[in-house]
């Protein structure tokens, strides 16, 4: 009887094991798909806008502004449409042949090497010089004057409807603060040991990110109802704004929330394997866009040789492709866990959501946008400067690709997230402990004794009165 009992126990566990299995290959296959499905538009190109956007609006622009390479804007007009083609096919070989144009232009830039697209057709190369041609012509000073303006006026609708939305959202959240506290006033309250369906919850998320970075894509494609200047010229204050202020509230009135919530003592193999190469990963990429930040012209004359520039992007790449594949652990470890699951919480699937969207849009750029270090220290070091003096220059992200502008948000929104996540934790780190003195230990008792002892309590018996 107990041998049949103690069968059927294994039986109903091995089931419950394979229906855990094909849930979680389910959840798998469902964000492979959607990842799929959203980047998918985006790898291959059909038009010469397409073809544009992906593959040179990140070093050119479609007027005569010069960011990494030349503006194109009349290269039509310069250049034959044969001469066009051997240039985008390969242009070193272009230079290589002696064409005086080619040189020129290659001197000019700091011998800064373009990259080949032998990969495109003769049809597909004219169709983007197609399009570039079709952009309108440059305004005069009259209509770019009043362009400025029309562009000051939408940039104050949004930084005033941002502040409404924001007050509103305060609002919002203390009427759910009270409410919460009500309810435990009342006696309702979770249970402490609970588990979330975390799992479920984290999908969701993905889903819905998914969701809105397509409609954003879209939406930024035809700057529908002035997304441009709202993401790129008013969000990043905002998301500032709100770093500091909920950052010195958080820290005054919840000091004690401010922490890590280290699970270390809880699981330590899984979290070391994932921890490792996500925190390399993120530190060698931080220090490679904040000396791109600082010293744009000293990244620009490294990428003029072929040789460096290919260290420098597959290096990156490969880091890059740590920090993902540590998230990744990370990830699986939390919610495989189910000691891990009772120490979670909602924020931490958004965390984990909005950093896997940083980090895989990261790597599009570098794999579908090359030269990632280019672009971002002749356009997003300039843009970032403009942001910083209070007059954001939305000239050059504007036609940037749609994975450049992706990265850019999510890293704004990362910033905005910081107080209300276990991000805070960086703020308040212990750097106090490289030059504070050493903990001065005295022993009353003989040591050797003191830890052989088997005794409740060692020394003298305590005397109540």
């Amino acid at each position: 009887m107990k041998r049949q009992l103690k069968n059927e126990g294994l039986i109903k566990n091995s089931i419950k094991k394979n229906k855990m299995s094909k849930f979680k290959m389910i959840n798998y296959i469902g964000v492979a798909f959607l990842i799929m499905l959203f980047f998918g538009n985006y790898t291959y190109a059909e038009s010469g806008e397409k073809l544009f956007k992906t593959n040179c609006s990140s070093c050119h622009s479609t007027g005569s502004k010069k960011t990494v390479g030349p503006g194109l804007g009349g290269v039509n007009e310069r250049r034959s449409d044969e001469w066009l083609i051997k240039w985008v096919k390969n242009s070193q070989e272009l230079i290589a042949s002696g064409d005086e144009q080619a040189i020129a232009i290659f001197k000019e830039y700091d011998e800064m090497t373009m990259q080949n697209f032998e990969q495109f057709s003769d049809d597909e190369i004219t169709s983007i010089f197609t399009y570039i041609a079709q952009q309108p012509a440059e305004n005069t000073a009259a209509n770019s004057k009043e362009e400025n303006t029309t562009l000051s006026l939408n940039f104050k609708i949004w930084m005033w409807g941002a502040l409404f939305l924001l007050i509103l959202g305060i609002i919002m959240y203390r009427f759910k603060t009270r409410m919460s506290q009500s309810l435990k006033g009342m006696g309702f309250s979770k249970h402490p040991h609970s588990i979330d369906r975390l799992g479920s919850l984290f999908l969701i998320f993905i889903i819905i990110a998914t969701v809105i970075i397509y409609a954003l894509t879209k939406g930024l494609e035809t700057n529908v109802g002035h997304l441009t200047e709202f993401f790129f010229g008013v969000f990043p204050y905002i998301a500032i704004s709100i770093f500091i202020i909920g950052s010195v509230y958080r820290y005054l009135k919840k000091g004690y929330k401010v922490s890590s919530l280290s699970s270390q003592f809880l699981e330590g193999k899984k979290l070391f394997w994932g921890s490792q190469p996500f925190h390399w990963g993120l530190l060698v990429l931080f220090f490679g866009h904040l000396i791109a930040f600082l010293f744009p012209r000293a990244v620009i004359g490294w990428n003029g040789e072929p040789v460096r520039l290919l260290i420098l992007e597959i290096s990156s790449f490969v880091f890059g492709l740590l920090a993902l594949l540590g998230l990744v652990l990370l990830i699986k470890r939390r919610l495989t866990s189910k000691k891990l699951l009772v120490v979670s919480n909602k924020m931490d699937m958004v965390v984990y959501t909005v950093l896997l969207t940083q980090i895989i849009s990261g790597l599009g750029v570098a794999f579908f946008v090359r030269w990632g270090s280019s672009w971002f220290a002749s356009v997003l070091t300039p843009y970032l400067r403009s942001v910083f003096s209070l007059s954001p220059d939305l000239t050059a992200v504007s036609e940037a690709s749609v994975w450049v502008q992706i990265h850019i948000i999510s890293a704004f929104f990362i910033i905005a997230i910081i107080p209300f996540t276990r991000f805070m934790h960086f703020l308040v780190a212990p750097i106090d402990y490289i030059w504070r003195n050493y903990q001065l230990v005295l022993w009353n008792w003989n040591r050797k004794q003191i830890r052989k002892s088997t005794l409740h309590t060692f020394g003298k018996k305590p005397r109540n009165h």
